[in-house]
C-alpha cells in the first residue's frame, strides 16, 4: 500500500530522519536548520497536547458508549450518539497512535493509521450533519416528522454513512489502487462543500425554534447540547477539511502546510473529545441533586422527548 502524500506529519518524520542521517550541516542553511528546529518542537509540543486530549476524550466516549449500550433505554438519539461516539473514539484512537509515531519515528504503521483516522473522522462529521438534519425537521415540521418517520431510520441512515464514508475514502480498494490521493481530495471537498454549510444552516435554525420561539422554555435538553456541539463542530472540526483541501492543491509552502495541518489536529482532537463533556453539563444543569450519577445524567438528555409544542401541546417525535 503506497504512503499518502498529503500529510505533513509524515513529511516531517522523514525531514527529520533526514537531518538526522546528515554527516555536515554544510549543505544546509542556515534559516533551514533552524526551521527544522522549530518544527521539531513545534510537533512535539502538539503530540503531548494531542496525547493528553485524546486521553481524556476516549475516557468520556467510552464511558458514553457503555452507558448507551447497556444501561440506557435504546432510541433514535442514543442510536446515532452512539455511532457518534464510536466513530471520536476511533478519530481519537488513530491521532493518538499517531502521536506515538511522532515519539518513536522507526514506528512504521502510518499508512493504515491514516485510512482509519480518514475513515473515523468522516464518519463522525457525516453522523452529525445527518443528527442536525434530522433534529431540525422536528423542529421545523414536527407533525409531519412525527407521522411519516420510519421506527428504524436511525439505523439505517448509520449503517448507510459508515458504508459511504468507506466507499469514498477508498478504504475498500486502497490495497489494489496505485493512488487514492484524489478520493481523498473529493471527500475533503464534499465534507467542507456540502456538510458545513449544512451543518450552519441546521443550527441556525434550531437556534431560532429553540431559542427565539414563543415556547422557547419547553426546550429540551438535547436540544441544547446539540446546539453547542454543532457550534464546536463550526470552529474546531472544519479547519481540518479546509486544510486537507489546501494541502492537496499545493496552496501553502511545507512550513505554512505544517502549522496549518498541526492546529487543524488540535482541533480536531477537541471537536472529538468534547462532546461527553457537554452531554454531562447540560445533563446535571438544573437538577433538584447535584450529585446525580452520569447514567441520570444521559437519560436525563437522551430521554427528553419535548421537540416543540403545536397548539399548545408538547410534540414528541421519539418512538
Amino acid at each position: 500500500m503506497t504512503q499518502l502524500n498529503i500529510t505533513p506529519w509524515l513529511q516531517f518524520t522523514d525531514s527529520i530522519e533526514a537531518f538526522q542521517g546528515q554527516n555536515s550541516t554544510s549543505e544546509i542553511f542556515e534559516d533551514e536548520i533552524f526551521e527544522i528546529l522549530k518544527l521539531i518542537l513545534l510537533f512535539y509540543i502538539a503530540a503531548s497536547l494531542i496525547s493528553i486530549i485524546c486521553i481524556f476524550g476516549l475516557v468520556g466516549n467510552a464511558i458514553v458508549i457503555w452507558y448507551l449500550c447497556f444501561l440506557i433505554k435504546k432510541n433514535p438519539i442514543t442510536t446515532y450518539v452512539l455511532n457518534l461516539a464510536a466513530a471520536d473514539s476511533g478519530v481519537l484512537l488513530s491521532l493518538g497512535f499517531i502521536c506515538i509515531k511522532i515519539f518513536s519515528i522507526s514506528l512504521d504503521i502510518h499508512s493504515w493509521l491514516l485510512h482509519c483516522f480518514f475513515l473515523t473522522y468522516t464518519s463522525s462529521q457525516y453522523l452529525l450533519t445527518a443528527i442536525s438534519v434530522e433534529k431540525c425537521l422536528s423542529v421545523v415540521f414536527p407533525i409531519w416528522y412525527r407521522c411519516h418517520r420510519p421506527k428504524y431510520l436511525s439505523a439505517l441512515i448509520c449503517t448507510l454513512l459508515w458504508i459511504m464514508s468507506c466507499l469514498m475514502l477508498g478504504e475498500l480498494f486502497s490495497f489494489v489502487v496505485e493512488n487514492s490521493d484524489l478520493v481523498n481530495q473529493i471527500t475533503s471537498i464534499v465534507n467542507f462543500i456540502v456538510c458545513t454549510p449544512v451543518v450552519i444552516i441546521c443550527t441556525i435554525l434550531l437556534f431560532i425554534r429553540t431559542y427565539c420561539s414563543v415556547y422557547q422554555h419547553q426546550r429540551g435538553k438535547f436540544y441544547a447540547a446539540l446546539l453547542r456541539i454543532l457550534l464546536i463542530f463550526i470552529f474546531f472540526g472544519t479547519p481540518l477539511s479546509i486544510a486537507f483541501i489546501l494541502l492537496y492543491f499545493d496552496s501553502l509552502n511545507y512550513v505554512h502546510s505544517s502549522y496549518l495541518f498541526i492546529i487543524s489536529v488540535i482541533c480536531a482532537s477537541i471537536n472529538s473529545s468534547v462532546n461527553p463533556l457537554i452531554y454531562f453539563l447540560i445533563g446535571r444543569k438544573k437538577m433538584k441533586r447535584s450529585r446525580e450519577t452520569f447514567r441520570l445524567v444521559l437519560q436525563s438528555i437522551f430521554s427528553d422527548n419535548i421537540d416543540c409544542r403545536v397548539g399548545g401541546q408538547p410534540v414528541s417525535v421519539e418512538k
